[in-house]
């Protein structure tokens, strides 16, 4: 459906206010010393940003669809999948449900990549863990050392240090507060030590401590991480089933591509369908894959080299061009309308496929 996504739309008007709104990133070293601030690019050059907690916009996207007519089952568990040459389906809670195509958005720890890549794809250590927590932001106020992170606006600040970074942010003009040290690759979760991330955080800047003390130990998450290379395929044998966002492409949250890139793979499946239908739903989703791929493997190289830079940052250096640690912020990557863009080259994909075919 073109333009189901209309951040316009009545429904979506809830994103607005629990969005985080600020100018930019502020950086620092790891011991508090202020290194460069980027600022962001206008929303007029690239569009809108939504930069918020991921329940609640889950929740303001979940009625949207619902106002859509889209029928969504809750507490469901999918335990397998399957598919023939006219069919395409899932187990889930037991019941066998059967549909022209299946796209599995079942995330990093995916089901159905088994089924595409018709082995067990293992993950790889990858050396790093993160800690996350969101929680609101009172007692922060009070300290002198975080006050000026969460007093009346959105802040947005990084601290840079030997093999870890850590990332703090606020929403709702300063009301909630959220933060993260180290990287991400593909993870899952149990809850954190807050004597383990001072640990860490051993010699840093008073401040990222006096963040971490005045967190509640339930609100602290420990992400153990792991490394997947990339997928060879997002299809599955006979092309009925396709991978889609996480399960298909991790995203490093230094890439800030993650959320981004999904929703471009489902304006893409959208648009394929729409031109093709599902007669031709094989091609339509070999279409959706030589679209993207390219595409997603090259966004997902930013994220790799910004964990890298920050990770491994020549403080003597930095001060001479301080400019080094920003995020890169390319206009190839911005300045995309996935909707626009499979409508302008689905022509030329479909006719390159069926001649590979011939």
């Amino acid at each position: 459906m073109p333009g189901a996504f209309d951040p316009r739309a009545e429904s979506l008007s809830g994103l607005d206010p629990i969005c985080h709104v600020s100018s930019g990133l502020r950086y620092r070293t790891y011991p508090g010393e202020d290194i460069y601030t980027q600022y962001w690019d206008s929303e007029e050059n690239f569009g809108k940003r939504f930069n918020g907690r991921r329940g609640e916009i889950h929740k303001i996207l979940y009625q949207h669809a619902l106002s859509l007519g889209i029928e969504i089952r809750l507490g469901q568990k999918v335990t397998d999948y399957f598919e023939d040459e006219s069919s395409a389906g899932v187990v889930s809670n037991g019941e066998r449900i059967t549909g022209d195509v299946v796209l599995a958005a079942d995330g990093v720890r995916s089901k159905a990549r088994t089924t595409a890549l018709g082995f067990e794809d293992k993950p790889k250590s990858s050396g790093y863990a993160v800690y996350r927590a969101w929680m609101m932001s009172d007692d922060l106020a009070k300290i002198p050392l975080t006050a000026e992170l969460v007093v009346n606006e959105d802040t947005h600040t990084g601290w840079l240090g030997p093999h870890i970074h850590f990332l703090a942010a606020s929403i709702k003009n300063g009301k909630e507060f959220s933060w993260d040290d180290r990287d991400v690759e593909e993870s899952w979760s149990t809850p954190g030590d807050r004597a383990d991330a001072l640990n860490v955080l051993k010699g840093w800047d008073p401040a990222v401590h006096a963040i971490v003390l005045a967190t509640p130990p339930e609100k602290l998450v420990d992400w153990k991480l792991v490394y997947r290379d990339p997928l060879p395929t997002w299809l599955s044998p006979k092309h009925r089933i396709a991978l889609v966002g996480d399960a298909a492409h991790p995203f490093l949250p230094t890439s800030i591509q993650g959320a981004s890139q999904a929703m471009e793979d489902g304006a893409t499946i959208a648009v394929c369908l729409q031109l093709s239908g599902k007669e031709q739903a094989p091609l339509v989703l070999k279409a959706y894959q030589r679209i993207r791929y390219d595409r997603v493997r090259a966004a997902q190289k930013t994220g790799e080299m910004t964990r890298d830079k920050w990770h491994k940052t020549d403080f003597a250096k930095l001060k001479e061009n301080p400019e080094t640690v920003k995020l890169k912020r390319e206009i190839w990557l911005l300045n995309h309308d996935a909707e626009t863009h499979a409508y302008t080259v689905y022509e030329e994909i479909i006719e390159a496929l069926e001649a590979e075919h011939d």
